[in-house]
């Protein structure tokens, strides 16, 4: 079948011309989609999960009546909808093991909170309709018939919000950002990690086509930072520049532990465009200075960490090849304030620290070569060297650390390094 082109795409070469126009990347793919894995050290149920994900959408039916219901279900209001108890345990599904995924970065918790508010509110089926079908999505991982669910609250979801694209007001912007990230892990944990991308384009669109002050807090400011981070994993895996604005600006005050988060989150956008990005425009002074800047980014916020973001000890973990890392953990949620502060938030900071080593490997294969000296084989094994060293301490953080949603935003991470794993027991 030929491949499904967007709407908004008229197939130029290298890029579309609308997309050139708008100052954006163009998002065609020519990979093909890969399977988003969940990871647990157990490997009996890592075996459970895999089968499951596979089966997941091996076109199960549902009897008609029960389809019947699904489709009355999506028609009614939210408010109808959660009087049935599929509905209700989907809702407290989503409150209890998804929302906390997006407020990795969030001291407010804003997905784990606000969400659930607008999306029980009238006049907002957008939202309630996306968190329904994610959370259907992923509890049909490990209960059976809850994917043609998912599947009739993810198809009039997106009939709803594209209809609401026309309206120029978008009175309900942040929630509708906030829908096209929960829409976009529904599309990732169906296996659509490169191939169509549709509702990453759409929070590309909310993120960047309309201003947004990154100096305040809200659920605009959450759903763009949510929105950066679901680019970067897909940008990871399939080797690709990260789409943000060119106007797309953030000065952190680095006092919350978010802010350090979200600034390493921008460091690492701008780095992996330096490496992926089409550099036939720019000279070799243009890439090795903007290399530079942000080498020197990334030193100045590795300079101004505070302790809490150091490991506390790193006494080998039992099964664990990788170097064992581990981190504060405190409660999850609390606004952390470095001042008076003694404990930071542990999968902020296991975050934030892959980051920075993917960060560290990107520049160190991008370097700028001025000097013969930089090709001869001792430069070359301290470079790979360097890189393996960071991998290693990728995987560490992800193995060592128990925390769900900093193991899920681990995948773009370990899915960019894992070629570069040597030793077979890393690998393996």
């Amino acid at each position: 079948m030929p491949r499904p082109v967007p709407e908004n795409c008229d197939e130029a070469l290298p890029d579309c011309q609308n997309c050139f126009k708008s100052g954006r990347t163009c998002v065609r793919s020519r990979e093909p989609p890969i399977k988003y894995i969940i990871h647990t050290i157990n490997p009996e149920l890592q075996k459970c999960l895999f089968n499951a994900q596979q089966n997941a959408t091996d076109g199960r039916s549902i009897s008609e009546q029960d389809l019947n219901k699904v489709r009355l279900s999506v028609s009614r209001s939210p408010a109808v909808a959660l009087e049935d108890l599929p509905i209700v345990t989907l809702f407290r599904h989503y409150i209890d093991v998804l929302a906390p995924w997006y407020d990795l970065n969030d001291a407010q918790n804003m997905f784990g909170t606000i969400v659930p508010v607008r999306a029980i509110l009238p006049g907002n089926a957008i939202l309630f309709k996306a968190l329904i079908a994610f959370s259907a999505c992923h509890m049909n991982r490990t209960a059976q018939d809850l994917a043609q669910l998912g599947s009739v609250y993810h198809a009039s979801c997106v009939e709803e919000l594209l209809a609401a694209l026309n309206d120029v007001s978008l009175d309900h912007h942040e929630d509708y950002l906030a829908a096209t990230c929960l829409l976009r892990s529904y599309e990732i944990l169906n296996g659509d990690m490169r191939r169509h991308q549709n509702h990453l384009l759409g929070a590309y669109s909310f993120a960047t086509n309309r201003p947004i002050d990154l100096t305040i807090r809200g659920l605009a400011q959450t759903g763009t930072w949510n929105y950066l981070r679901e680019e970067i994993t897909v940008a990871l895996e399939s080797r690709r520049s990260v789409r943000f604005s060119t106007g797309f600006h953030f000065v952190p005050e680095l006092v919350m532990a978010d802010q350090w988060a979200n600034a390493i989150t921008f460091i690492l956008a701008k780095t992996i465009n330096l490496c992926f990005s089409d550099a036939s425009n720019e000279s070799m002074d243009e890439r090795n200075n903007l290399w530079q800047a942000l080498a020197a980014e990334l030193a100045s916020w590795r300079h101004g960490l505070p302790i809490t973001f150091q490991p506390f000890s790193t006494a080998s973990r039992p099964g664990n090849v990788f170097p064992s890392i581990w981190l504060l953990r405190p409660w999850h949620g609390k606004f952390i304030h470095f001042k008076s502060l003694n404990r930071a938030d542990l999968c902020l900071i296991v975050a934030a620290e892959q980051y920075c080593s993917v960060i560290e490997i990107l520049l160190e294969l991008s370097r700028p070569c001025s000097t013969e000296t930089s090709l001869r084989p001792p430069a070359i094994d301290r470079s790979r060297e360097t890189i393996v060293q960071h991998v290693l301490k990728i995987c560490g953080l992800a193995y060592t650390n128990d925390n769900i949603p900093a193991r899920v935003n681990a995948f773009g991470p370990l899915a960019f390094c894992g070629r570069y794993l040597r030793e077979a027991t890393h690998r393996n």
